[in-house]
């Protein structure tokens, strides 16, 4: 057995020629393995619309049912948090069950992976989840013995797709019709869930314009990730030009979101504050932990805490951050990266996951009950400037990591602080970078010339580097993503990624 394999920090990630079909399938006789010694006894498995996902998806429900597994397949492509969705409604019968999702998530096109879910909806990462949750797997997938068949494996067909639509809508608080009159720009990125963003969008009354809706594995436009440089352009352009007040874009699985109007992209900092306060937060609630990425600009923070949220700092990675929110009963979390994740009652089973449509509807139940919301989101952002995520890909990972520790060093030599880990001792695994910034109560203290930014590696890319980095002076935030530039490209021969 090759020393490879495909598990990555979150989940399960690699490019269609790296692994074969045998591999491939011991991947998943693997996650099953661990997913047996935690006493499951069902899998639920879908996959978005990449080219690739559909035929990953039969060597898994191949593994699954060899395995001996109640195994319910979801065979039409649908967005990750739909895939939860059913992981989390076939629990209430089959408590002991496991979900994989197939799906390589904002990548671009050639890649291909899984994300899974344990009995309970737990999710697991690279030791995070029970008995170190993927690094479980990945004893499992280079043991020397293969996992042993077992009989009973049967395969049952499922499609919720109107029980998914209907729950979001109710968990918005939203009743059919309520959106009426607002219009929004849905931008699909060529992915498997714009239709379902915009199907649950309609039955909740709004008037829908819809971009890149029809799933295409190909992405002949790039890489569907919203979250980069100019990908929602075209979005905001059609917002602008006929009047529609809200902006979405998803990525090729949906579980990444942006969220603006037709004079751009708000930060997700900053559409929080439009999601927390239709979920009921404010002066009379009860505080509610809510995490964030490093990423989240400290005036936005300042927002959350005015709502009664209680900003918790925590690092990036999402089953690492969702496993954060079980053990702190969090209400919500944000990332920067797009990511928004919910306390999600099902019956009588919670569980913490992504749900996109979830978070457009809270977002436009604001905007649609508050006029005046975003023109005071907007003015808000607008004292703050953002890079958005700078991706550098260099020719190893040696050169990556020398090339992360020098531009931190020259930051920290010109006067930045550095911040490596959470207030009770979390790897944050990565770098929090900033200068002239003190938080004090409900305010954000910002001294002139403050930026702040996040400095990491990528852990589903090979060799590349991520930088994030906020400010008030346009002059000061050049600076510093001139001196990005000039010490990953021209010093270390990096080069530009998506």
């Amino acid at each position: 057995m090759s020393a490879q394999d495909p598990i990555k920090v979150y989940d399960a990630r690699w490019e269609e020629h790296e692994f074969d079909d045998d591999q491939v399938r011991r991947l998943f006789e693997a996650a099953f393995a661990y997913g047996r010694e935690l006493n499951a006894d069902t899998a639920v498995l879908a996959r978005d619309g990449r080219l690739a996902a559909g035929h990953v998806l039969e060597l898994a429900a191949e593994a699954a049912v060899r395995m001996g597994l109640r195994t319910y397949l979801c065979a039409e492509p649908i967005g990750t948090p739909h895939g939860y969705f059913l992981t989390h409604h076939v629990s209430l019968q089959h408590p002991r069950t496991i979900g994989a999702m197939i799906t390589a998530s904002h990548n671009p096109r050639p890649y291909i992976g899984a994300k899974f879910v344990m009995p309970g909806m737990q999710a697991v990462g690279l030791n995070c989840g029970p008995m170190g949750g993927l690094a479980r797997v990945r004893e499992h997938y280079h043991a020397a013995e293969r996992p042993a068949p077992a009989a009973g494996g049967c395969l049952k067909l499922i499609d919720l797709t109107r029980e998914f639509i209907e729950f979001s809508i109710g968990q918005s608080g939203l009743c059919p019709g309520e959106l009426s009159g607002l219009r929004v720009v849905v931008d699909g990125m060529h992915g498997s869930a714009g239709p379902e963003m915009v199907l649950a969008l309609q039955q909740a009354g709004a008037e829908v314009e819809p971009l890149r809706i029809v799933p295409d594995g190909r992405f002949p436009t790039g890489s569907p990730n919203p979250t980069s440089r100019g990908k929602m352009d075209a979005a905001v352009r059609l917002a602008a030009e006929t009047g529609c007040r809200a902006v979405v874009g998803l990525d090729g699985d949906g579980d990444r979101l942006v969220l603006g109007d037709g004079r751009g992209i708000l930060s997700a900092g900053f559409a929080a504050v439009a999601v927390l306060e239709a979920c009921g937060l404010g002066r009379a609630a009860k505080p509610r932990p809510v995490l964030y990425d490093p990423k989240v600009s400290p005036p936005a923070l300042a927002q959350w805490r005015r709502l009664n949220a209680v900003p918790i700092l925590f690092r990036n990675g999402h089953s690492q951050i969702k496993d954060y929110m079980r053990r702190l009963d969090a209400l919500a979390a944000a990332e920067e990266s797009g990511h928004y994740y919910h306390r999600i009652t099902l019956g009588d089973l919670t569980a913490w996951y992504e749900n996109s449509i979830l978070t457009t509807l809270l977002f436009a139940a604001s905007i649609r009950r508050d006029p005046g919301l975003m023109d005071r989101l907007w003015a808000l952002q607008n004292r703050v400037l953002s890079t958005g995520e700078f991706n550098c890909q260099f020719a190893d990972d040696d050169t990556r990591d020398r090339a992360l520790a020098e531009l931190i060093r020259q930051l920290s030599a010109q006067g930045a602080g550095t911040v490596r880990a959470t207030d009770d001792g979390i790897d944050l695994e990565g770098t929090v970078v900033s200068r002239g910034v003190r938080l004090a109560g409900d305010e954000a203290v910002l001294e002139p010339g403050w930026y702040s930014g996040y400095l990491r590696i990528a852990t589903n890319e090979k060799a590349v580097a991520r930088s994030y980095f906020s400010a008030a002076d346009p002059a000061v935030l050049e600076a510093v993503q001139e001196q990005v530039r000039r010490t990953w490209l021209s010093n270390f021969g990096g080069r530009v990624v998506e």
